[in-house]
């Protein structure tokens, strides 16, 4: 863990040039015993003394947390924000740039001036190139003020980890090994569908769109209907990554989540079956970033391909290379 007190110290060119300045000045003075460059040198190493406890105040008591995206693709920007918080109760912070340190991700914000007591937020954007998962180690604040002579900085531990989904592509072009019917299938039970599944009286208070209209006026009295249970659509993405590597794994993964996503968009229940992994039947985008995720984390090898047969009602689609 990285201690609260702990700093670094960098010259900026400024800062080289106004320090050979001093060291020149103070060597003349010394040499020549001139009251006038004992002064001047005086003031310069007062200007150096002031830098460093302002900018100590600006950098103490500041807390910087990070917003990570809820969803980041590969090839697409996404917007990392750094929340930061003077904690002082008086004293305002200038000139602070907040930067990313260690980890797989870059980027920085900037924040002219943090009042006392105050928030205030900074985001910088992020273009990830490849899927699976970046890790971020810490946080480091730094400042230039007063006088831009030096860079003081103060690192902070803030770990995290960002899954990158897969790049999105078009799907491939597909042949289901087992074809299902396009659309819902009636499962002969009562529940919420179009289907018709029975008539009975209608019960009194029950909503007026359960009356079969026709029929009651055939038999003079309010007759009710009951619809039939209708099942989704199911299709199995399967992606046997065994024998893949490189960029084939890479076109193989792209394709498979694109076939995930049509399928979903396109109102079915999608399970996909990896070496040595297998996500069961689901909607929804609850769903659609479970099987997405387990996308950005395939590895090369795994174990045997867990793809289980369809039940008959639904479409297996293999992704080939």
């Amino acid at each position: 863990m990285t201690p609260a007190w702990r700093r670094r110290l960098a010259f900026t060119r400024m800062g080289r040039w106004y320090t050979g300045l001093t060291i020149g000045i103070g060597l003349a003075a010394t040499n020549t015993g001139n009251n006038l460059l004992f002064l001047v040198l005086g003031l310069l190493l007062a200007s150096i003394i002031v830098s460093g406890i302002l900018s100590e105040q600006s950098l103490r008591g500041v807390r910087v947390e990070r917003r990570l995206p809820s969803v980041a693709t590969a090839g697409q920007q996404a917007l990392i924000g750094l929340q930061a918080r003077n904690g002082k109760r008086r004293a305002p912070s200038f000139s602070l740039e907040i930067r990313e340190r260690g980890g797989d991700v870059p980027g920085h914000g900037f924040l002219v001036l943090l009042p006392a007591g105050q928030s205030a937020e900074a985001a910088y954007r992020f273009v990830p190139q490849r899927r699976g998962l970046h890790r971020f180690e810490q946080i480091e604040v730094a400042t230039r003020a007063p006088f831009g002579l030096f860079e003081k900085s103060r690192p902070m531990d803030a770990p995290a980890e960002l899954v990158v989904f897969p790049r999105q592509v078009p799907p491939p072009p597909s042949t289901a090994r087992t074809l299902a019917r396009d659309g819902e299938r009636p499962e002969d039970r009562i529940g919420l569908g179009l289907e018709v599944h029975s008539l009975r009286d209608h019960r009194p208070g029950e909503d007026a769109r359960s009356i079969h209209w026709r029929s009651s006026a055939r038999a003079g009295r309010l007759i009710g209907m009951d619809r039939e249970q209708e099942r989704r659509k199911r299709v199995c993405v399967v992606l046997d990554q065994r024998p893949l590597r490189g960029e084939v794994l890479e076109r193989a993964v792209e394709h498979a989540a694109a076939l995930v996503s049509r399928e979903l968009d396109g109102g079915a229940e999608v399970s996909l079956a990896l070496a040595g992994a297998f996500l069961p039947a689901g909607s929804g985008e609850a769903h659609r970033h479970a099987a997405l995720r387990l996308l950005a984390l395939l590895e090369e090898g795994g174990d045997g391909l867990a793809a289980p047969e369809p039940d008959g009602e639904g479409s297996v689609l293999q992704v080939r290379e």
